[in-house]
């Protein structure tokens, strides 16, 4: 349990009495919070701005949202977040660990502003990243107040209850949707796609993976050698097939009998691929796209999509394992919105739980400026995927779809649809699309037999979805 050297340095220079609280890696603030029963809103994070004058950082609570509204005009300046590569970098330079950021600004020498929400009881204790990523400090507040006496406080944020309570009382309209998020929306964020410069590299590892699906001779000994250099990967290998989902009833004690007599090899890669391309992206935890919503909607769309394939007659060639992999892909945009725009990314969710009757593509087009389909479509190309797996992800909303491998893009459509029959998934119209059925030939008892098959799955799926929302080993 290690503080970064410049970080312990600078606390001990201040002279205030912190202590440190063990805390995993692979936790953000907010779990971290709920595992040490810490109220969020004692948790402070960070955010950095920029604009041509140069850097700010803000101090806030976990379970608030920067009003941008107030703060540039509290500072006459048009400040924009920065994200991804640019926060890491910064931090890095200073010892911390990429994605842990101690709000520390007389450390890092730039201006801070902090909002008066974290100090509601002086002698409470205010909490905070360390910066190496496994140990929060722990400080009374009035002493945090101290550390941090050069920046401007004030009131920059609101509680994300406060949020729910503004946007559950106003009338669900474009207007007011467009309003709310420009207040909490930096301005160039508003713009929608188009902020979205350039995309996240795919992991090293899952290009490798994705290499091997290409290839025709796949070997359980070709798979093996990529997962052995990752212990992590491997050891979810072997949950994954420990799972009763596969009927397996003997003991999985290799990696060779994990995938050889249990997943098998398109399963496997499937799942490795969906795995690690999705640790590349850093979402939050909750809300009704958030990072445990989107794994338990992939898991159950791959499983469904891979079941109402195996009904097709051979006539249509479909693969039912790369339908499988088009159902855990489908919805990936969502990753990449909550990953670079996480303030818009934030007020979608809060738009969706108070807005649960109205279609996902309004909200989104006025909360984000995008539909996930494009972006999620965008990334696939860039990543180099397989043209069915783009195909569905960029037509499994189009009902009438004719383009080329629609078959993927139909399947998907049905399983969401299906899905929403269980109050699973974004999707809120449950009636079956008449030409999709058509074109591929299934009928409705097809469909909710394959739909009966998946529900008596569901403690199984629900594991695996667990499973993949996690990091590699946890």
């Amino acid at each position: 349990m290690n503080l970064p050297d410049a970080v312990r340095t600078h606390l001990d220079q201040q002279g205030f009495p912190y202590r440190l609280v063990t805390c995993s890696s692979a936790e953000t603030l907010i779990q971290a919070a709920a595992k040490l029963n810490i109220p969020i809103r004692r948790i402070a994070r960070i955010v950095l701005l920029k604009d041509t004058v140069g850097l700010v950082m803000v101090v806030l609570p976990c379970s608030y949202i920067l009003d941008f509204s107030i703060l540039c005009q509290a500072l006459r300046r048009d400040l924009e977040p920065l994200y991804g590569a640019e926060t890491h970098h910064f931090f890095e330079q200073y010892g911390c660990k990429a994605g842990s950021h101690p709000p520390l600004p007389g450390l890092f020498t730039i201006p801070a502003l902090a909002d008066a929400g974290l100090i509601t009881d002086e002698n409470e204790e205010v909490y905070f990243d360390g910066g190496n990523g496994d140990v929060l400090v722990a400080m009374r507040a009035a002493d945090f107040r101290e550390l941090l006496k050069p920046a401007r406080w004030g009131q920059f944020a609101v509680s994300t209850e406060d949020l729910d309570s503004l946007i559950g009382q106003q009338a669900f309209t474009p207007q007011n949707l467009t309003s709310l998020t420009r207040r909490y929306t930096p301005a160039k964020l508003q713009e929608g796609i188009e902020a979205i410069t350039e995309l996240p590299v795919m992991p090293e590892t899952a290009q490798r993976i994705l290499k091997l699906r290409a290839h025709p001779d796949v070997l359980v000994q070709d798979i093996i050698r990529i997962v052995e250099q990752d212990p992590s990967l491997a050891a979810q290998v072997v949950y994954w097939a420990r799972s009763p989902l596969h009927g397996h009833h003997d003991t999985v004690d290799s990696l060779e009998t994990a995938i050889d007599q249990v997943l098998g090899i398109e399963n496997t890669l499937s799942l490795l691929l969906g795995s690690c391309m999705g640790q590349t992206f850093h979402i939050p935890v909750d809300g009704p796209v958030g990072l445990k919503a989107f794994w338990r909607h992939s898991i159950y769309c791959a499983s469904l999509a891979s079941e109402l394939a195996k009904m097709l007659p051979d006539s249509l060639t479909i693969n039912a394992n790369l339908a499988y992999l088009c159902g855990l892909l489908h919805d990936f945009g969502y990753l990449v919105l909550g990953h670079v725009f996480p303030a818009h990314f934030f007020l979608f969710n809060r738009f969706l739980a108070a807005n649960q009757s109205v279609p996902l593509s309004i909200v989104e087009r006025y909360a984000l400026g995008v539909e996930h389909w494009h972006i999620g479509a965008w990334l696939m190309q860039s990543w180099n995927m397989p043209e069915e797996v783009i195909a569905a992800v960029r037509w499994h909303h189009n009902e009438d779809c004719t383009q080329p491998h629609a078959e993927y893009s139909n399947l998907v459509l049905i399983a969401n649809r299906l899905l929403s029959h269980i109050g699973i998934g974004d999707e809120i119209n449950n009636r079956l699309p008449a030409l999709a059925m058509f074109t591929l030939g299934i009928t409705r008892e097809q469909a909710m037999e394959a739909l009966a098959q998946v529900q008596s799955s569901m403690i199984e799926l629900d594991n695996l979805s667990e499973a993949l929302r996690l990091p590699a080993g946890n």
